[in-house]
């Protein structure tokens, strides 16, 4: 953890390269009247981003967060990001553990790759309605995310997206989302054109239309103890039920033709 934690302070120094300073936080200029927000000189407690800022007589909106402007801030609690802001560049809050929440703003249309991902503290994300794109490993390994809302707006989420989240307990798709749907209340993503469970969590009921249960679709779901896959079921992807420790016994249909490598490791 020692060195994860100096990697990520690495990566932050490397992201904060700025243009000027102004009340602790770091800027860049990216356009005649806009800046970004490249990383802060406050490692803790809270971080207040206004929505804009004068600077050399000039007002300047801030409208987009940098790629890993703030990671590896495990100190920082919260942060205010501006109704401006319609960029969060990837990693730009990996490995902020001590988070235990964040809005993002409306404007966000894109949430990329690592963005929150070992954000251990936080336990509800607000997806605004605007967002389309959840890309890979975005929220992986958030081990206090209990809860999880996609919005209709969503038609394309990364691999990974939600990977080693163990403390999930709920899971919806908005209706209306024509990629993505919680069938029947399962508790789960599953992909509609292909019926395949992309994420599941302890209460997930596997719907009897289901026939593939993606790669690491349970990965560290730890408080599973007994899932029933339907006869439906013909493929159990890789890592699906690793590291699932509370599972005892799971029951494999005979419509099941292909199991994934590392599909139940660490299930001890």
């Amino acid at each position: 953890m020692k060195k994860l934690t100096s990697f990520f302070a690495l990566l932050s120094i490397c992201a904060y390269a700025y243009g000027f300073k102004m009340d602790g936080i770091y800027y860049n200029i990216t356009g005649d009247n806009t800046v970004e927000v490249t990383g802060s000189e406050i490692y803790t407690g809270e971080i207040n981003i206004p929505n804009s800022i004068y600077f050399d007589s000039t007002e300047y909106i801030i409208t987009s967060i940098k790629s890993f402007a703030f990671s590896g801030y495990s100190g920082l609690t919260s942060i205010n990001i501006p109704a401006s802001v319609t960029n969060i560049g990837n990693s730009a809050f990996q490995g902020c553990s001590g988070l235990t929440s964040i809005n993002i703003p409306a404007g966000v249309t894109n949430i990329g790759e690592y963005t929150f991902s070992a954000c251990y503290g936080l336990t509800s994300i607000n997806i605004p309605a605007n967002v389309t794109t959840i890309e890979n490993c975005a929220f992986s390994d958030c081990r206090g995310l209990e809860s999880i809302n996609i919005p209709a707006s969503v038609t394309n989420i990364g691999e990974y997206a939600f990977i080693s989240c163990s403390g999930l307990t709920s899971i919806v798709v908005e209706s209306g989302n024509n990629v993505y749907d919680s069938r029947n209340n399962c508790n789960a993503i599953i992909k509609t054109s292909d019926n395949s469970l992309i994420r599941g969590c302890k209460n997930t009921i596997i719907p009897t239309s289901v026939t593939n249960i993606g790669n690491s679709a349970f990965d560290c779901c730890s408080d599973l103890t007994s899932i029933n896959i339907s006869a439906s079921v013909t493929n159990i992807g890789n890592n699906a039920f690793q590291f699932c420790s509370g599972l005892t016994s799971i029951d494999i249909p005979a419509s099941v033709t292909n199991i994934g490598e590392y599909a139940f490791y660490g299930c001890i």
